[in-house]
C-alpha cells in the first residue's frame, strides 16, 4: 500500500513539471526570459509561488528545463525523419532544416542581452555539453549510414563530426554579432539556413565518392 502511494506520489511530481515547462515554456516564447516572471508561470498554474518554488529554485533553472526539452525534442524529431529518407546527404540536410528552426526558437525564448550571457552560460553549461554528445552520435550514425550504402568515404567519422559541429555553431553565433538581443526575425532564420546549406554543400562534396 505504502508503495502504492509513494508511486502515485511520485507520478504527480512528475506531470506536475511537465505541466510547469510547458507553462514556462509558452511565457518564454511570447516574453523571453529577462520579462517573465516566477509569479506569471505561477497563476499560469493557477499555483501560489512558493509551490512552484519547490520544484524549480529560480527562473533560470526553470529555462534549463525548457532549453532540455527543446533539445530532446529536437534529437527526436531528427530521429523520427531519418527513419524516412535512404540518402544520407538528405539526412544532413534535414537535421540542419530542423536545426536551425530549433535555434531560432531557443533563442526567441530566451532573448538575452550579450551582457546577461555570461552567466546563464555557466548554468548551461552541463546542459549544451549532453546535447553536444548528443548531436555528435547522431551525425556519427548519419556518416556511417552513407559509408554503409557506399554514398560517402570518410577516413575519419569523428574528426568530420566535431568540424561540422564547430561550424555550424559559428555560423550561429555570426548571425548574432550585430544584434543587442539575441533574437532572430524570420529574415535571420532565412539567411542562417542559406549559409548553412553553402557549409553543407562543401562539407558533401569531400565526402562524396
Amino acid at each position: 500500500m505504502n508503495e502504492e502511494k509513494s508511486k502515485k506520489a511520485v507520478d504527480e511530481a512528475q506531470n506536475r513539471i511537465v505541466q510547469i515547462v510547458d507553462a514556462a515554456q509558452k511565457r518564454f516564447g511570447l516574453y523571453g526570459l529577462e520579462k517573465t516572471t516566477m509569479s506569471e508561470i505561477a497563476s499560469d498554474l493557477n499555483m501560489c509561488k512558493g509551490s512552484l518554488y519547490y520544484y524549480f529554485p529560480d527562473k533560470e533553472h526553470l529555462y534549463i528545463a525548457v532549453v532540455k526539452k527543446e533539445h530532446d525534442f529536437l534529437i527526436e524529431m531528427v530521429n523520427q525523419k531519418i527513419l524516412l529518407l535512404s540518402d544520407a546527404s538528405e539526412m544532413i540536410y534535414e537535421y540542419m532544416n530542423i536545426r536551425v528552426t530549433y535555434f531560432s526558437n531557443l533563442l526567441n525564448l530566451s532573448r538575452l542581452r550579450h551582457n546577461d550571457l555570461h552567466d546563464l552560460h555557466s548554468m548551461m553549461h552541463e546542459s549544451w555539453s549532453k546535447f553536444r554528445a548528443q548531436e555528435e552520435e547522431l551525425l556519427e550514425r548519419i556518416l556511417k549510414i552513407g559509408i554503409e550504402k557506399n554514398q560517402f568515404e570518410c577516413a575519419n567519422i569523428s574528426e568530420n563530426v566535431e568540424l561540422f559541429l564547430d561550424v555550424v555553431r559559428g555560423l550561429g553565433m555570426s548571425s548574432l554579432k550585430h544584434k543587442d538581443i539575441f533574437y532572430l526575425e524570420g529574415h535571420d532564420s532565412d539567411k542562417l539556413l542559406k549559409k548553412m546549406k553553402l557549409f553543407i554543400d562543401m562539407f558533401l562534396r569531400s565526402l562524396k565518392k
